[in-house]
């Protein structure tokens, strides 16, 4: 049989089988279900998977009301978009000036180097979950208690809480708390991404049991060495981290807590020498480990944030600006807390004790004299305001304020704990400077266009004071000083110091904002009132005058956005618009009734009565 027989059998093999009304038939059967039934078929799949994202959104949202009034007020912030483009929020982190931790999906521990914490050991303590369900997560950076929180949302009903700390008094300790909700009927089963421990080839993890609560649990710990960039020295690094089960299983309306804390230990060491002291090193961090799990984590939690909190006692308020790129309290209060997480604290707690570095009290005055300074203060600065968004973006804005502290003659502050660079910190904000036994506000007025209050101020260790900047209806700067508490008397003044002293107590003592030729400081305060009467015979001054009112343009910009005064932009548009138009109506009736030629046809002829 040739090819041409076999395709002519073949083309008779459907005229057999099918007739044409079948076939016509068959092909409208095809389209109906192509047109109607598929895609009903896939929107019902797609509604149901929107309905789950909405749920999941629903439970992320939930989670993040209780920080609603912070992030408005710029004491927390939150970042949705984790995995892609960058967006406008601050990095999270956590850290204690010996360590440091990155919240991110690239995650990594970094050590302290120079002035910062900049030495990345390019490993990752974070524990995470794998599921195959859909899943969105946000991360909350709480900066007034240094926990940073992390929130997942999956579409079994599942959610996942994590909580970080480095902690602000005990060095080593990192902490990571995982707490699973089951709301459903259903059990879920969860599948936990281990950490590799395995940092150096030439050493591999071990297990060790530590005594936990009435038992022992599994840790796992290695160890080696980092270049430094030094040549007879290098750092070496042991890491003991809490061993927990891979798979998990969540009960039906059940919420299940793991506690993972994780040694982070370090010393230099010389080249070397690390085989010989490895041992040693390792001792010394699972001593560590055991002082700390002998202990409640809740009570160890809390000693953090208690330590967190006091730190933010002092501070700064500055009313918020709606202008283009101004700074505004969200990223000062970032600043600030990354700044402070890149410092070494005065007070170390160890095996249950507290082991003070000891500073005098009375010597506060000597550490802060001179520290900055200075009419142009560090507000106005912008290269200490850039963006906060990777890690290299923080580090390079710590080191540059570190630097810029340091140089500006805070260097024995910076040296004496974060808490003393919390002070410097609020010294440089609004320029003041301790000089020969009393206080000087330099700033210069032209800045004073906004509302800020700087919050105790520590004059000598004992005596706090605050200071702030109010702005009155007349557009005219007012100064607000006070005392939070204080051993002795103290008096203030205002530029220039022409008037009497001022006795200053609990309550608020306002003074005017006064410009001087030469330029003085606005204001002064010491506890010797004879030494604030001396005062004004060292300024020489020739002239004084208060300050004028700031122009209603300047002031609208930060109240409003723009020069328009308090009603929205759309207002005074809507506005415009109806002008013109009923200026374009008056002149059309103006030209009709003026150059319209009168109609002869339209005439109307009265009759004679």
């Amino acid at each position: 049989m040739g090819l041409t027989d076999r395709l002519k059998k073949w083309k008779r093999v459907p005229d057999n089988c099918m007739t044409y009304r079948k076939a016509v038939c068959f092909i409208i059967f095809l389209l109906f279900v192509v047109i109607f039934v598929y895609p009903n078929y896939m929107t019902r799949d797609d509604g149901k998977h929107a309905f789950k994202l909405e749920k999941i959104r629903q439970c992320l949202e939930d989670r993040l009301i209780t920080f609603s009034l912070d992030v408005e007020e710029g004491n927390a912030n939150v970042r949705r978009n984790l995995i892609g483009d960058k967006d406008d929020s601050f990095l999270p982190f956590v850290g204690n000036g010996y360590h440091g931790v990155t919240i991110t999906p690239l995650s990594t521990i970094y050590l302290k180097k120079l002035r910062t914490l900049s030495l990345d050991l390019k490993w990752s303590p974070l524990y995470n979950i794998n599921t195959d369900s859909v899943m969105e997560e946000v991360v909350v950076s709480n900066f007034l208690n240094g926990v940073v929180h992390r929130y997942q949302c999956l579409g079994n009903g599942l959610h996942v809480t994590y909580n970080y700390i480095s902690h602000r008094l005990r060095p080593y300790l990192f902490m990571q708390e995982l707490k699973f909700v089951n709301p459903s009927s259903q059990k879920v089963n969860l599948k936990l991404s281990k950490p590799n421990l395995s940092l150096w080839s030439h050493t591999e993890p071990r297990i060790t049991r530590i005594p936990e609560g009435k038992g022992k649990a599994l840790y796992e710990i290695t160890s080696g060495t980092v270049d430094i960039d030094k040549e007879k020295e290098e750092l070496a690094v042991s890491i003991i981290l809490k061993s927990i089960p891979r798979a998990l299983e969540i009960e039906p309306h059940r919420t299940k807590i793991i506690q993972i804390p994780c040694i982070i230990y370090s010393e230099v060491i010389p080249k070397g020498s690390y085989f010989e002291k490895r041992n040693n090193i390792e001792t010394k961090s699972v001593e560590e480990l055991k002082n700390i799990t002998m202990e409640n984590f809740n009570k160890i939690k809390m000693e953090h944030i208690n330590a967190w909190t006091k730190v933010w006692e002092t501070g700064l308020f500055i009313s918020h600006s709606k202008a283009a790129n101004a700074l505004n309290g969200d990223k000062i209060n970032a600043t600030i807390y990354y700044v402070l997480s890149n410092v070494l604290p005065l007070s170390v707690i160890s095996n249950n004790k507290t082991a003070l570095t000891k500073i005098n009290d009375n010597s506060y005055l000597t550490l802060a004299e001179g520290c900055y300074g200075g009419y142009h203060h560090t507000l106005q600065a912008k290269k200490l305001w850039k963006s906060l968004n990777t890690y290299e973006e923080v580090n390079d804005i710590v080191s540059l304020w570190l630097l810029t502290l340091e140089k500006q003659g805070c260097q024995k502050l910076i040296s004496s704990g974060y808490l003393r660079v919390m002070q410097a910190l609020i010294l440089s904000f609004g320029g003041f400077r301790f000089n020969s036994h009393h206080l000087e506000f330099k700033i210069d007025p032209k800045f004073l266009h906004r509302d800020f209050i700087f919050r105790r101020i520590s004059y000598d260790g004992i005596t706090n004071i605050n200071v702030s900047v109010t702005l009155q209806d007349d557009n005219k700067a007012l100064l607000g000083v006070s005392l939070d508490k204080s051993d002795k008397n103290y008096y203030a003044c205002d530029g220039g110091c022409i008037e009497e002293p001022v006795k200053l107590g609990t309550s608020v003592i306002y003074f005017p904002v006064k410009m001087t030729e030469p330029i003085t400081s606005i204001l002064y305060i010491t506890s010797d009132k004879s030494h604030m009467e001396l005062i004004k015979h060292t300024l020489h001054v020739h002239k004084i005058v208060e300050a004028p009112a700031y122009d209603h343009h300047v002031i609208a910009l930060h109240r409003h956005g723009h020069h328009l005064g308090g009603l929205p932009v759309l207002f005074w548009a809507s506005i415009c618009f109806l002008i013109v138009i009923f200026h374009l109506f008056l002149f059309k009736l103006i030209f009709n009734e003026y150059c319209d030629k009168p109609d002869r046809h339209s005439r109307v002829r009265y009759g004679k009565i």
